[in-house]
């Protein structure tokens, strides 16, 4: 028999490997040679400059020439002033922190910038905890940012120690920042995460989300990101009573924000049929994806390759229910959404075509069974030619569905 292919959205959180955090770049504002006069009376206290030829937000571009000018200030610094100094740690710790934003640029694995930054703030961490102290803020920073670089370059395992002094350091403050908290939390669960220590990394994500729903405003970018990662986070570990709980409560938050017609609304919902078809309540599972269809239908049309795999998975878990009259519409439609979107021909397309033969065989529609997976063989023929390596598996599957037609059928 054909295996069941269930295609498996997860939502879109983004994360990107926080970099060190930056200080001002200069203690002293720019002051000009000669200051505005004095405004007379009934003139604005500050002249009107629109600058109608530039954005305000305008990004900042790095080039390789600023970093190497920021690189040789800090060697000026250092000879003049001393490495221990606190210009050069401030200059030490700006040129790691653009070091950690070049590495994003660099292939997978090169952790070339990465390498080089580690050892700056290292250097600043000695420093500074001989002179500021083991718990002063700017000691806590630079262990959160070596943290955060080794867990940039892949190493967990070296990122956790860190990271951990830091947030301890950080609970312990009597100048704590709370919110500062809740990051540096979940950057070690990250840590814990990829180091493999699943149970940890949930609870502190747990413990970040409780109190981002203390600190941030309901439906914050931030908040909501926890709450996403968090599902995740249980969903991989099969906590699916704790998944399902938060995805209702995710799935409530986009539709409270941006309505119930909202693509990001059938996402979630998406989502939250899944966790049901994994907890196997597949009544609760059976209403989401209808939900998702009707959304999907409206938003993408019914013949997208974005709803076929909806189709396709609605006609799963009536299948699965023991239902297949039922899922067999929609085991149709899913196959001609790919066929328009994808070709006859693309192995994606076959997916469903595969799935529509076992629920015609489920439903003892012999004849059409056998009609699909005639079909079947010549789009493997096509792909593959004659000696296409699942050829075999089909003409025996083949074989025994003509073996079970009633005598006399044709």
């Amino acid at each position: 028999m054909f295996r069941r292919k269930r295609a498996k959205s997860s939502p879109e959180s983004p994360e990107s490997p926080e970099s060190p955090e930056s200080p001002e770049n200069s203690d002293y504002p720019d002051y000009p040679e000669n200051p505005p006069a004095e405004p007379g009376p009934g003139t604005p206290a500050h002249p009107l400059d629109l600058r109608l030829d530039e954005p305000d937000d305008a990004p900042v571009h790095l080039s390789m020439d600023a970093t190497l000018r920021m690189r040789d200030e800090l060697a000026e610094a250092e000879r003049r002033l001393g490495p221990g100094h606190e210009d050069v740690l401030r200059l030490r710790h700006n040129y790691a922190f653009l070091l950690c934003v070049w590495s994003a640029a660099a292939p997978p694995g090169d952790t070339y910038m990465l390498d080089q930054a580690i050892p700056l703030l290292l250097e600043n961490l000695s420093h500074q905890s001989a002179t500021l102290g083991p718990q002063a803020h700017d000691t806590l920073v630079t262990l959160h940012g070596i943290g955060s670089a080794h867990l940039s370059a892949g190493r967990p395992a070296e990122a956790v120690p860190y990271l951990e002094q830091a947030l301890e350091g950080s609970e312990r403050s009597p100048d704590r920042d709370e919110e500062e908290s809740l990051t540096w939390r979940e950057k070690l669960s990250d840590a814990y995460a990829a180091a493999g220590r699943a149970d940890r990394a949930i609870a502190l994500l747990e413990e970040a989300v409780t109190g981002s729903r203390r600190l941030l405003p309901p439906g914050g970018d931030r908040l909501e990101a926890r709450k996403r990662k968090l599902f995740m986070a249980y969903r991989a570990a099969g906590r699916l009573p704790e998944a399902i709980a938060l995805c209702r409560e995710i799935v409530a938050d986009v539709e409270r924000f941006y309505g119930p017609g909202h693509l990001d609304t059938y996402i979630w919902l998406d989502n939250l049929a899944h966790v049901h078809h994994d907890a196997r309540d597949l009544d609760a599972a059976i209403g989401c994806y209808e939900r998702v269809i009707d959304g999907f239908e409206r938003i993408h049309g019914a013949d997208s390759d974005e709803i076929s795999y909806r189709y396709h998975n609605l006609a799963i878990a009536h299948l699965e229910a023991g239902r297949p009259e039922r899922a067999l519409p929609y085991l149709k439609a899913a196959l001609a959404a790919r066929e328009h979107s994808l070709g006859p021909d693309h192995v994606g397309t076959l997916d469903p075509l595969i799935t529509l033969i076992s629920g015609y065989d489920q439903a003892g529609r012999i004849d059409e069974a056998i009609a699909a997976t005639e079909r079947l063989v010549a789009a493997l023929v096509r792909i593959g030619g004659p000696t296409h390596p699942k050829l075999p598996e089909v003409h025996t599957y083949l074989d025994q569905l003509r073996r079970a037609l009633p005598e006399g059928a044709s």
